[in-house]
């Protein structure tokens, strides 16, 4: 029973959501953390499309800050911003679940950043 909770809990616990990015290749594949291991706003998908978003209205992952590197970071592993282009509305909007496994969901154009 606890064996199949922890691979639940697993399952559901998605990198999108807390991760620092970081160039992959670097330092003989170790990869190096960008912008001093940055964090972004939490990714939702407010309006169930599919697309997910990152705001500063939805605040910080828990257990980390909100960078003022996140939209930077964001634009270079995710690609353009596909809402209101820019960091004036304080959103990034994806073309997909950053997170998601399945790559034909997920919006990483970067492959050097993870």
């Amino acid at each position: 029973m606890v064996v199949g909770v922890v691979i639940l809990v697993g399952a559901f616990a998605n990198p999108a959501w807390a991760h620092r990015h970081q160039a992959e290749p670097a330092h003989g594949g170790e990869g190096q953390f960008l912008a001093n291991g940055a964090n972004h706003p939490r990714f939702i998908d407010p309006d169930g499309d599919g697309n997910y978003e990152s705001c500063e209205s939805y605040g910080p992952i828990p257990g980390s800050e909100i960078s003022p590197a996140w939209y930077g970071l964001e634009t270079a592993h995710h690609g353009r911003d596909s809402g209101d282009p820019g960091k004036g509305d304080d959103c990034y909007l994806a073309d997909g679940n950053p997170g998601s496994v399945d790559p034909a969901l997920r919006d990483d154009q970067n492959p050097a950043i993870g």
